[in-house]
């Protein structure tokens, strides 16, 4: 009986022990369960933390240019982007954002991190190569008059000792009209021409293939073909599927964006901070880009080719309270003369032969000098006779000529915008603020003089490498998005003939390509929470120029990890 009690006591003993294994186990599933459900609510916060990120920016954007400026800019600003609280807890940690981007040098290498916006503007627009192509005929007009390519002495018979190019210049420097796009990626680290001309085959509408391009019968050979897009991107991420396009090539060697060349990421791709390649191209090349045509106060700029002349001048005078600049305007569109129209007159002479230069130059020593213009002259003006000159570009008003009258009773006047570059300084802001050659709400976007990288200006045509060289200098010597000033002023994208290291010529050849504004933005925002030191990760693309910025774009890179400590995000952690 003892023996059976003992056996009874020792099952009872085993249930217990397993019972009590089955509640411990339970235990610690409900305790992971719970830990788990918190991380997941962590994590969603995290998440949420992006998405006022990306708010708070579309509010950032809806204030003007001068208010940004007034509060330190969008390029780097560590006040308005870095460790942004959103709540805060009773021990001072609280759910954040922070926004980075990657900062370059002047060479176009890694330059650690900034805590800012991206300007999509600083990229080369991969979808309006083909309108740059469209347009190569008058690029390639402008490239020629501002170059000063035509060998004047040789015409006129001059012994100079050269072959009749500009001394400096090499045949590689002309420009091709119908390659002004390649030109343009060819600059891109690792490309080629047989890439270039792939990619633009992509893009383009026809299916002929360029020298070195392929259009759908190469693409329809391979293992699982497909056909060519023939049309615009729709993603950088695209470009993958393009013949030569590799990941390497396209992401670079900095894996994880964030901008810095990690251990890990020099160990798999053998590469170094100075090594080419480092930045993909994804780093130089956007779809999106476009620009308000407003003030930096935010106020339509004024259209200088709208018909009422009466209405022009009571805007002009409202604008830039001056009336001889006003007045001037205005008799410019009667019957004014740019020194374009000369240069292409020269050029046009040249090219006929010596006797026709010789009339020419002739013919312009015999001219009376212009008077100066004066608010008097507008008397011999009818406001109501109509316009019969359009203003292609701001810059046709300097150093410009208007007539009145005919034969023996024509008077003709100089501008009052004197092309010296000390008195340019004190006028031209103001008029490249102010005014607009186009009837438009939102311009096409062009390359930001300020913020792209060294390789895309390289690749701009119109003006030699030097002069690109000095124009880098320069700005790096100044900074970017330097606020209105008179004497360093480099909001406006004719700083560069302001300063004196273009001429008026090469300027308005690089007008239409260049810009300093830009209205649509990337942001890389991490949103992180102190208590936890969970963050998530995300890439906001944001068109600011409609009246309430929309979100284009939006990209999750929460699986490249969190990419900076803490600290570099400007977290409190209580951990």
């Amino acid at each position: 009986m003892m023996k059976r009690n003992g056996f009874f006591l020792i099952l009872v003993l085993v249930v217990i022990a397993v019972a009590t294994m089955a509640v411990y186990s339970f235990t610690e599933l409900m305790l992971a369960a719970d830990e788990s459900a918190y991380l997941s609510g962590d994590l969603v916060q995290t998440r949420l933390n992006v998405d006022s990120g990306v708010e708070a920016i579309r509010l950032t954007l809806t204030q003007t240019r001068e208010s940004l400026d007034a509060s330190g800019g969008l390029y780097n600003n560590a006040a308005m982007f870095r460790g942004i609280p959103i709540n805060s807890e009773a021990d001072g940690s609280a759910q954040r954002f922070t926004v980075v981007a990657t900062g370059l040098t002047e060479e176009g290498r890694l330059g650690g991190i900034r805590f800012g916006l991206q300007n999509e503007s600083a990229r080369l627009n991969i979808n309006a190569l083909l309108v740059l192509e469209e347009n190569s005929d008058a690029i390639n007009t402008l490239s020629t008059l501002s170059s000063g390519s035509v060998d004047v002495e040789g015409m006129l018979g001059i012994a100079t000792g050269t072959s009749g190019a500009v001394e400096g210049e090499s045949e590689t420097e002309s420009l091709d009209a119908e390659n002004i796009a390649v030109t343009l990626l060819m600059t891109l680290p690792g490309m080629d021409e047989a890439t270039a001309d792939a990619i633009l085959d992509w893009i383009d509408e026809d299916t002929e293939p360029r020298p070195l391009g392929c259009e759908d019968e190469y693409y329809s050979s391979l293992p699982s073909p497909y056909a060519a897009a023939n049309g615009p991107l729709r993603t950088v991420e695209e470009l993958l599927l393009v013949r030569g396009v590799t990941p390497q090539l396209l992401f670079g060697a900095d894996i994880n964006r964030n901008g810095v060349l990690d251990l890990d990421e020099q160990q798999r791709t053998a590469a170094s901070i100075e090594t080419e390649g480092v930045l993909g191209w994804a780093s130089y090349l956007t779809i999106h880009g476009a620009e308000t045509n407003k003030t930096a106060a935010g106020l339509d700029r004024i259209h200088v080719n709208q018909e009422d002349l009466e209405v022009l001048y009571d805007e002009l005078m409202s604008a830039l309270g001056d009336e001889t600049f006003a007045s001037f305007i205005v008799a410019y569109r009667m019957s004014g003369q740019s020194t374009l129209a000369e240069s292409a007159a020269a050029t046009a002479a040249l090219g006929a032969g010596g006797d026709e230069v010789s009339q020419t130059l002739n013919a312009e020593e015999d001219e009376d000098p212009p008077l100066p213009w004066t608010v008097d002259a507008m008397e011999s003006f009818d406001l109501t006779a109509g316009a019969g000159v359009e203003i292609n570009q701001i810059l046709d008003l300097i150093d410009a000529k208007v007539t009145t009258g005919e034969g023996d009773d024509a008077v003709t006047y100089a501008s009052p915008f004197i092309g010296e570059p000390s008195l340019m300084a004190e006028y031209l802001p103001l008029l490249m603020d102010q005014l607009s050659s186009q009837d438009v709400d939102v311009l096409p976007g062009r390359i930001h003089l300020n913020e792209a990288p060294v390789e895309i200006l390289a690749g701009l045509p119109l003006v030699d490498a030097d002069t690109m060289a000095a124009i880098v200098e320069a700005r790096s010597s100044g900074g970017t998005g330097t606020a209105l000033d008179s004497s360093t002023d480099r909001s406006h994208e004719t700083w560069p003939l302001t300063e004196g290291i273009v001429t008026l010529d090469q300027m308005r050849a690089l007008l239409p390509l260049v810009t300093v504004g830009g209205s649509v933005f990337r942001a890389q925002i991490i949103g992180f929470d102190d208590s936890s030191g969970l963050a998530s990760r995300g890439e906001a693309i944001i068109d600011a120029t409609t009246l309430n910025p929309q979100l284009v774009a939006y990209r999750d890179l929460t699986h490249l990890g969190r990419g900076f400590d803490a600290s570099v995000l400007g977290g409190n952690p209580t951990q």
